[in-house]
C-alpha cells in the first residue's frame, strides 16, 4: 500500500509539473480576437458638448 501511495504521488507531481511548466496551450480564435481588440487603438470621441445644460447651479 505504501508503494502504491508513493507511485501515486508521484505520478501527481510529474502530471503538475508537466501541465504548469512545460505544456504551451494554444489560445482559441476568440482570445486571439480579444487580444487584438485590446491592442489595437480605440477611437474616442469628446461628446460634452452633446450633455444637457446643469439644472440649480448654486451660487
Amino acid at each position: 500500500m505504501r508503494a502504491l501511495f508513493f507511485v501515486l504521488v508521484a505520478a501527481n507531481v510529474l502530471a503538475f509539473g508537466y501541465y504548469t511548466f512545460i505544456r504551451e496551450e494554444k489560445p482559441s480564435e476568440s482570445v486571439v480576437k480579444a487580444k487584438a481588440e485590446l491592442v489595437n487603438p480605440v477611437t474616442v470621441t469628446n461628446v460634452s458638448q452633446e450633455l444637457p445644460p446643469l439644472i440649480g447651479k448654486n451660487k
